[in-house]
């Protein structure tokens, strides 16, 4: 009497989808949940300009103006 039957639409879908429905950037935030989503934007934007510095940095002395 107090049974309750589990069907497909009583079912509780989880919070979460699962990792292999994540796209590449989803499941790169997904392992950094407690850190503020701001601050890994901004780490990653650090990275970036860094990578361009040292880009430009080459090819400037490559040129021979550094």
């Amino acid at each position: 009497m107090g049974e309750e039957k589990t069907t497909p639409e009583t079912e509780k879908e989880p919070d979460r989808p699962d990792r292999s429905q994540l796209n590449a950037f989803e499941n790169f935030y997904e392992k950094f949940r407690k850190v503020p989503l701001k601050y890994i934007d901004i780490f990653i934007g650090v990275c970036v300009a860094a990578l361009v510095i040292v880009v430009l940095v080459g090819i400037l002395k490559s040129k021979g103006i550094l």
